[in-house]
């Protein structure tokens, strides 16, 4: 079942990756221009600069006064938590560019940093994709450690195999660390870096599952041997 739900979920990456396919490949609008076709750079002064803390969670925000609207508009956006820190770097009265797509505020530009606003990322195929890992990976793992119980069963008084182990630890292993790479993981259009990445830390995930599941049983199956008295003996 979490198989065939991964493979829904994966389907799904492409669809949430579509916004931010069209904003890569659109081309800068012509000065002064605002389209919803290309991406407007739009000058506005840094206003105000707050941090809301809640529990474990900081969210950053940037007050920005336009210098082509009345005086008095602005807009309050809220801060993407990665890449460069623009809003470490600015400070109230500071100069900065808005990068406009589709309507939207995607990214703010001061000097050489730019920074995406939490509205540019929100839509991509992160979440899916971080929730198709760690639905495939487990699903991968309980169903090999069913398959083993079901069709190799251990015969009574044998000291429990740890392949089922293996297979079922490395399935958590990579469900855990997979998604978490995937969710932050870079902003590239399509999260194929991310699922990338989670595919070249597949084969050091299942050794060291291997490694972690045979070494105990290897060591308790020793100090059986060793205590055991030699056969034939009264």
């Amino acid at each position: 079942m979490l198989v065939l739900l991964s493979g829904v979920l994966f389907a799904l990456v492409p669809l949430a990756e579509r916004d931010n396919r069209a904003y890569a490949a659109a081309p800068d609008c012509p000065v002064g221009a605002r389209s919803d076709t290309c991406r407007a750079a739009v000058v506005a002064t840094v206003a105000d600069k707050k941090t809301d803390f809640g529990g474990k969670t900081h969210k950053y925000f940037l007050t920005l006064r336009y210098t082509d609207r009345p005086e008095g508009a602005e807009h309050r956006v809220r801060m993407a938590d990665s890449g460069e820190q623009v809003y470490d770097s600015v400070g109230r009265g500071d100069r900065v560019t808005g990068i406009y797509w589709n309507g939207e505020l995607r990214a703010i530009r001061f000097g050489s940093l730019t920074q995406e606003t939490y509205r540019s990322p929100v839509h991509d195929g992160r979440l899916p994709g971080a929730f198709a890992v760690a639905a495939l990976a487990s699903g991968l793992g309980l169903l090999s450690y069913w398959w083993w119980l079901r069709y190799r069963p251990t015969p009574e008084g044998a000291t429990q195999p740890w392949e089922p182990i293996a297979g079922l630890v490395a399935g958590l292993v990579l469900a855990l660390g997979g998604s978490t790479m995937v969710l932050m993981g870079p902003d590239d259009g399509d999260g194929g870096t991310s699922l990338k990445l989670v595919a070249w830390a597949t084969a050091p995930i299942l050794l060291l599952s291997v490694l972690y599941s045979w070494w105990p049983v290897r060591r308790g199956a020793s100090k059986v041997a060793g205590v055991a008295p030699p056969g034939g003996s009264a």
